[in-house]
């Protein structure tokens, strides 16, 4: 609507721009904001961006309601060939006029509106005739299907479609015919809208009521949408002329720098995103008041940003920085900074590589955004999703799973105990096995509900001291026997210093050791080795469970810590058709803030994790 006016604007503004190129003084820009000459410019290409969004949805709605009247159309022709005779002469199965009047009729209601969507799409016109074509349609099924009141309801889902197009006036035309349609066809065949042939006078007026109550809702919707690409408009002039500005400024002023980083700083220093460009030593030059409200700290602290980054993600962020600056190539990271004023943010940070410079040193010139508000909606919707799961799940499991398993191991205790009357051999080796099978179940369930436990909760409970080492060797005795079975030798390379030392929740460690003794048993040969070390490494104290096992392919290994939402297929290797062991394990380890990896080789499989290492010489450690 406004494009010839912003393409005048835009076209005169830089022109202005590029004429006075690198004499354009600081005063120069401050003149020209002062005139309001760039917030106009912002506001027509505003207007014009919104134009394109609010004109694509227009015809992408026409194009949906295209096909959607065609499937109307066929829809009425089965309604009269399959519901009409029935509906209008009992059990009458002969062919009806109605057929005919959902062919000629329908075709000849839906003919222009989708020539007009196919051809004219996105005009006001092409709009208003699908809104009156569509509710034509509703009104003629209505009559195939005599009036039922069930197809009324189709009204409102027309009128529910009709909203997409986020134009308040095409509710007005559709809810006009509606009353229209009700009225004539209430005088002259009331049984084809209402279903009955002497209806009250009036019911046309119960009837539009209903479609205006739910008009004053589908409008509202209508003015927000609309309000809510307008923002989305704006942001995006924004950042679009931002971009531009700061490019015109780059290219066309390379002959005098000094002169164009002082316009360059002067210009940045009205928009909100952070604008730096790097250093020989890895340390930024930024806008002072961007920068301020971005980290609450003084410029010279862009010097060393690194130390704003949280200690998690500054090697990251660290590395891959300097890998852009030598490689001279684009960078983009997102990490968390903490301010100041103890503020954590998130920030999106984007470079690359600016040109016209002469002295042989790769420099980048980039933004920084902050994104904080966007991952915080990301983990609140995740934290919802897995509360709902949770709770869904562990009320399953305690009223259908845990209690009946518990209630029954009583009941076979007894039996096994004589208490029920004298059991032969067999029968109390057979009970026993039962009693082992459901005393596996009620672990399984104890390992769902901790990692419902570790999903909702990062926080250790009950931390206390405890020896890696004595954990490690008390859970290998308890698997001893399982292994002899299988003709599996296990074998111990054990630190037995007094520093192998960690804090945390021993019963969380003891469940990590036990699933990884487990899978390694259960995935390895008869006659193969497990072998299990320990030992200190910087300030880590580190374990690995090595077994000549089955070999797990790369693709499976990126699978091997995940959630497994369903089991697709047969489970091969270490990734079984459901289990939880490995999932639990990595939820584990996470909230004890260590770290566990796989790495397998023809050779065998070897899991390692590690832990931060108690400098307390305390231990709470009792084997089980």
């Amino acid at each position: 609507m406004h494009s010839g006016k912003e393409g005048q604007i835009h076209n005169n503004s830089r022109i202005r721009l590029l004429a006075e190129g690198n004499k354009m003084s600081v005063d120069r820009i401050e003149q020209l904001k002062s005139h309001g000459e760039v917030a106009e410019l912002i506001s027509a290409k505003t207007q014009s961006i919104f134009d394109q969004l609010v004109h694509k949805n227009y015809a992408d709605c026409d194009h949906m309601f295209a096909v959607l009247l065609f499937i109307e159309w066929l829809g009425g022709v089965l309604t009269a060939l399959l519901v009409s005779p029935t509906s209008w002469e009992g059990v009458s199965a002969s062919a009806h006029i109605h057929v005919m009047l959902s062919i000629w009729l329908g075709m000849a209601i839906i003919i222009l509106p989708i020539g007009l969507a196919w051809f004219y799409s996105g005009s006001m016109l092409t709009r208003q005739t699908i809104a009156v074509a569509q509710l034509l349609m509703t009104g003629l099924i209505i009559h195939l299907c005599g009036g039922r009141l069930e197809t009324h309801f189709l009204v409102f889902g027309s009128l529910t479609f009709l909203a997409f197009y986020a134009d308040w006036r095409v509710l007005v035309t559709a809810t006009a015919i509606t009353a229209l349609d009700h009225i004539v066809r209430g005088l002259y065949l009331p049984f084809s809208v209402y279903g009955v042939t002497y209806p009250e006078p009036w019911r046309w007026v119960e009837h539009a009521s209903w479609v205006l109550f739910a008009d004053v809702f589908l409008i509202r919707k209508c003015v927000l949408d609309m309000r809510e690409k307008w923002r989305t408009a704006e942001k995006q002039a924004q950042m679009e002329l931002t971009n531009q500005i700061i490019e015109e400024q780059v290219i066309e002023r390379t002959e005098q720098v000094k002169e164009s980083e002082e316009k360059f700083r002067n210009l940045c220093s009205s928009v909100p995103t952070v604008i730096f460009e790097s250093k020989a030593d890895n340390s930024w030059e930024v806008i002072g008041l961007p920068w301020f409200q971005l980290t609450a700290s003084p410029v010279e602290k862009a010097k060393e940003w690194w130390t704003l980054v949280i200690e998690a993600d500054r090697k990251r962020t660290l590395d891959s920085w300097k890998v852009a600056v030598e490689e001279g190539k684009e960078w983009s990271q997102e990490f968390r900074i903490q301010t100041l004023s103890g503020v954590t943010k998130w920030i999106k940070a984007k470079a690359v590589p600016l040109t016209g410079k002469t002295d042989g040193k790769r420099k980048l010139i980039g933004t920084l955004e902050d994104v904080t508000d966007r991952k915080n909606a990301e983990d609140n919707n995740r934290r919802i999703l897995l509360m709902n799961q949770r709770d869904d799940f562990m009320a399953m499991l305690a009223n259908d799973l845990k209690n009946p398993i518990v209630g029954t191991n009583r009941i076979l205790g007894l039996m096994t105990e004589g208490k029920l009357g004298k059991l032969e051999v067999e029968q109390e080796q057979i009970l026993s096995k039962i009693v082992e099978g459901n005393n596996e179940l009620l672990r399984m369930i104890q390992h769902i509900i901790a990692v419902y436990k570790y999903d909702r909760e990062s926080d250790i409970q009950a931390s206390e001291h405890a020896s890696l080492t004595s954990l490690i060797r008390d859970c290998a005795k308890n698997f001893q026997q399982s292994a002899d079975a299988k003709k599996v030798r296990i074998e111990l390379d054990l630190s037995e210093t007094s520093d192998m030392g960690i804090v945390g929740n021993c019963e969380s460690i003891r469940v990590v050791i036990q699933n990884l003794l487990d899978n390694a048993l259960k995935f390895m040969p008869a006659g193969g080795t497990i072998v299990l070390k320990a030992f200190r490494q910087g300030d880590l104290v580190m374990f690995k469970v090595n077994n000549t096992g089955s070999f797990i392919e790369l693709d499976q290994r990126s699978k091997l810590f995940e959630r497994p939402l369903t089991g697709e297929g047969e489970g091969t290797g270490y990734l079984p058709k459901v289990g939880l062991g490995l999932y639990m394990c990595r939820q584990i380890i996470d909230a004890h803030k260590g770290n566990i990896s796989c790495e397998s080789d023809n050779d065998g499989t070897t899991f390692t994790v590690s832990l931060p290492h108690d400098t307390s010489d305390e231990t709470n450690f009792q084997p089980t």
